[in-house]
Order: C-alpha cells, then structure tokens, then sequence
C-alpha cells in the first residue's frame, strides 16, 4: 500500500464499513481485505453516479462532475493497476464527450459569473483526466473551455474593474454574461474566480499556456480582495470562533451610507451566514497563492506592482489564515457528538429557495480538504471524521440502488449540533433538513451521489 493502511481511518473502534453495509470486527492479519471493502463500496457508488449523473442543470452538473473525476483521480492513485479502475476511466472519458456536447448546448450570455467557475475548473480537471487516456484533442478543447470561455467571461464581465466599491475596491459579481444583472460580491462568484486563476497559473507553470501572467495578476486581485476585507475585523467576514479559529461568511456585508457591500438578494442574505463549501474553496486559493509566492514576488517586483512586498510576511499571513479555517472548520464544522462533518445550521442554505444549490457543500469542503497539498498546511487531522461520515452515507444509503442522501445523521445529534453551533458562532437556525421537494429527482440523486464520491474520495486518500 502507498499510504497510511485503511484501518488508520476506522481508529480504536476496529469496525470498518463492508460493501453491504455491515460492520464487522477487524482483525489485524486482514488489513488488505479492508482496503478491498473500501476499493468494492467505491466501485458501487461509482455505479450508482453513471445512472444519475447526466441531469440538465448546468452549475450543478459542472460540481457534480468534478466530485467525479476527483474522486477516480483519488481511484486511480491507490488502485493505479485495478482492471476495474482503468474500466471506470475510461467510462468517464466517453461520459467527457457528452459533457462537453452538453455545455455546447447552452448560450453563454444567459449563464452566471459562478457558473463559469464552476465549469472552468472542472474543465482543468477533464483535461487532466483526458491527457491519462492520451486523448489530447479533447482535453485541449476543455481547457480552452476553461481559459478562453470561463476564465474570460468571468474576467470581462463579471469582475468589478471600477474604482467605486467601499469599502473595498473590485472583487467579482454573480451577476449573468450578458450584463443584464450585476449579482452580488458573494464568496463563492469571488473564490471561483480566485481559484480559477490560480488553478490556470500552477499549470502554465508546467504546460505551454500563452500570456500567463494575466492568471497571477488576477489571482493576485482576488487576494488583496479577499485579504483587505479579513483585515476589516469589525464587518467580521472572516468571523472568529473564540479560541479556535475563523470560517469566511457567504459574502462581506458593511452597512453605513456610501457601502456598495449591502445587497440582501442574489440570493437571500441572513446574518450570520456561513457555508462549507466556501471554507474548501477558499484554503484551496490561499493554499495555492502559497505554492506560487516566489513567482508573485518576481512578478510584482519587476513590473513594480510592489516594490517593497515581503514574500515571508506574505507566506506567514497565507499560513496562518489557512489554518485559522482549518480550525474553524473542525470545531464547528463537525459534531461532538458524532464526529460527522456537517453543513452549518443556517436556513439560507437549507430552506426552499436555494437548498438545492447548497446541498452539495459538504462534499466541496471535503473534496479540497482532503487533498495532500491541503490537508499538509490545516493543522488539524479530519481523518476520523471522514471515517465517520463515510460510515453515515453509506448506512443511510437506498440499499438497493446504492443512492447517497441528503440527510445522513440522526435528528436527535441534529439538535444536539445545533446547540453546539449556536454556542461557538452566536447564531444558528434549528434546520436538521434540506428542504428540496422542488428539485427535480435526478438532479436531487446526481447531486447527493456527488456528495458521496467526495467523501469517499477523501477517505481513499488516508489510506
């Protein structure tokens, strides 16, 4: 085995989940079968998302299909000789195709800044996935997807190039292609866009991408946006938890006359709103602005951007926000109770209106936490708890179609979660679950199958 052996994930209880969803005892002469129960209940998720995943619904297909190809990516690493893996890769290869006839589909003057996000890096991750199937005319046509279409349309008409915003200046709006709505500087428009640009920039680093330096200058953009705003302590977008850590808000809100951060809509804004998926997306950035810090200093120094930039400050400060997130997110985050992650009891994202959208969360957060490069820089170890959750969606699974749910832990450590949360952030809503009647079915059981792979992606990459 590569890594550490799979019973370092189910801890001192020595039970381990089989393909079935039965427990039974460990025994420490069958540490290669565990891993081979892990490797089966995989294959069987797997299953379940070819029949689920091809649903029209353009952002959250994007997501879906990127928890996908993280998740044979984390596969292909453990088992890299499985026939069975190498039989899923290449499913995913012709499902590409589709993918890619799909996006075609669609106007893109009538999808939103987010929406380019969403696609654009999952394109970079196509690509990478095409290149291991030695399909280079496909996988080049994705990452122009992602450069050319995604990356541009969210520069051109998405990213506030006026000097008006207070207060603070630029940052990127959820608002449509064609203009006819300017959106909201929420996180996840700003994170995107953040992490696109840096995504794109650490690959041109290794691969022939023409004019890089407009992907490090906007990925730079986004981090004076992002830092001067964690720097206003008394809006408290990045919210301290007392004695543990911080989690970034949906989006920055500064109420006094003259503020252009005041906007309650795009979607609907309560106080206090916090979710998972930003808190992934957002160390995966800094975690990326990290790798990258010689080349910004050169960059900014030479083109006398700033002159006087001290890359160790710099570096300390990425350090220590990463963490302080990192923190935040395994203290409140994930139930005492229970040990499983959870999403942040606030309404916002649980009610009606847009449940459907921030159902998906808690996979994002775990699908970038649990990446080595992320995970190495977190200061916490989550490895138990994604042990547990694994546990919870593949117990409360439909056991005859294999189908993850939106619901995965009880409604008595549900209430007992909130009262934990209410405790550490101030505030919280006595939500326990996803109110998403409204969401079409297949969409529903594509998105929650989603969920699944990332948390089983994440515990594959413990073994």
């Amino acid at each position: 085995m590569k890594r550490r052996n799979f019973i370092r994930i189910v801890g001192s209880t020595g039970l381990l989940i089989g393909a079935t969803g039965t427990m039974f005892a460990y025994n420490p002469l069958t540490r290669a079968d565990s891993e081979e129960k892990l490797k089966q209940l995989c294959f069987k998720a797997f299953e379940r998302f070819e029949s689920v995943w091809d649903f029209n619904d353009f952002w959250k297909r994007g997501n879906t299909f990127d928890a996908c190809l993280i998740f044979v990516d984390a596969l292909k690493d453990q088992w890299p000789d499985d026939p069975e893996v190498e039989i899923i890769q290449k499913k995913v290869g012709k499902m590409l195709e589709k993918n890619l006839v799909f996006f075609n589909s669609f106007d893109p003057g009538d999808l939103w800044a987010d929406d380019f996000g969403w696609w654009g890096i999952m394109a970079l991750n196509a690509r990478k996935h095409l290149l291991q199937l030695d399909n280079k005319e496909l996988g080049e046509q994705y990452l122009k997807l992602s450069t050319d279409l995604c990356w541009e349309y969210k520069k051109k008409t998405a990213y506030d190039h006026t000097e008006t915003g207070v207060p603070v200046l630029h940052g990127c709006r959820n608002g449509d292609a064609n203009g006819d709505s300017l959106g909201v500087k929420n996180t996840v428009t700003n994170v995107l866009l953040f992490l696109l640009s840096s995504r794109i920039y650490r690959l041109s680093l290794t691969e022939a991408i023409p004019d890089n330096d407009k992907y490090l200058d906007m990925a730079y953009r986004q981090w004076l946006w992002f830092n001067e705003w964690f720097e206003l302590d008394r809006y408290q977008y990045l919210k301290k938890i007392p004695d543990t850590g911080a989690l970034v808000q949906e989006r920055p809100m500064a109420f006094f006359e003259g503020s252009t951060y005041q906007e309650k809509i795009h979607p609907p804004w309560a106080e206090g709103w916090v979710w998972s998926g930003d808190q992934g997306m957002i160390i995966a950035a800094l975690t990326d602005m990290l790798a990258i810090k010689d080349e910004l200093a050169q960059y900014l120094i030479s083109n006398e951007i700033d002159a006087d930039f001290d890359v160790n400050n710099y570096e300390l400060r990425l350090r220590n926000l990463i963490k302080q997130i990192g923190l935040g997110v395994k203290k409140a985050m994930i139930s005492d109770v229970d040990g499983i992650i959870r999403e942040a009891p606030c309404f916002s994202s649980f009610g009606p209106e847009h449940g459907r959208d921030y159902v998906a969360g808690r996979g994002i957060l775990m699908r970038y936490l649990s990446s080595d490069e992320e995970r190495n820089l977190l200061g916490v170890d989550l490895t138990e708890n994604i042990r547990n959750t694994v546990k919870a969606i593949w117990n409360t699974r439909n056991k005859v179609t294999n189908q993850m749910q939106p619901e995965f832990t009880s409604v008595e450590n549900d209430k007992l979660y909130v009262e934990q949360f209410r405790k550490l952030w101030g505030l919280a809503d006595d939500v326990h679950k996803w109110d998403i009647e409204t969401m079409k079915e297949k969409n529903k059981n594509g998105v929650c199958q989603a969920v699944g792979l990332d948390i089983l992606g994440a515990a594959i990459k413990t073994l």
